[in-house]
């Protein structure tokens, strides 16, 4: 009889066991994937990736490796980025970048506020101007017209981040 139940309390602990890691998990499905760096969501039309001590890893633009790169005064580590339009990977060096257009897709939606609830200014964004790639210049021409910003080539956006010697 105390084995019984000693086996019931075991097999209902296990279910609870079971039941929280399965919900865990759909959780995690279910939740969009976020930069290490800034923390904020990785859409799809501005995923770049990086790669920090052998390692690769998605972040959410290529902002946020360049302003990294600068802070550590180490190169970017950039190793890819996705085409703004048709959301497929590319080689940094065959992209052409729109930085500084009036989209940005890592912008904060909700104001930090201080103590008196009142909204700070922003001094400092890790993610802008904002930096999109594309695979076509003509495509990057035609979001500049709609959006504003210039067209620039790797090398253009590493020379404001890149340590000198």
């Amino acid at each position: 009889m105390m084995t019984k139940k000693i086996t019931n309390v075991f097999a209902g602990v296990l279910l609870v066991v079971a039941l929280a890691a399965g919900g865990y998990w759909l959780l995690q499905q279910a939740a969009p994937d976020n930069c290490r760096i800034c923390q904020r969501e990785i859409h799809p039309e501005a995923r770049a990736v990086m790669e920090v001590a052998g390692r690769r890893e998605p972040i959410c633009c290529a902002r946020c490796a360049l302003t990294l790169a600068q802070q550590r005064g180490k190169p970017a580590g950039l190793v890819e980025v996705t085409d703004y339009v048709s959301r497929r990977a590319l080689k940094p060096e065959e992209a052409y970048f729109v930085e500084g257009s009036q989209v940005i897709l890592c912008e904060r939606h909700e104001p930090l506020l201080d103590q008196t609830k009142q909204p700070y200014d922003r001094i400092f964004d890790r993610c802008v101007p904002s930096v999109y790639a594309f695979a076509r210049r003509e495509d990057a021409e035609v979001f500049v017209a709609r959006n504003g910003g210039a067209v620039l080539r790797l090398a253009q956006l590493l020379e404001e981040v890149e340590p000198r010697p």
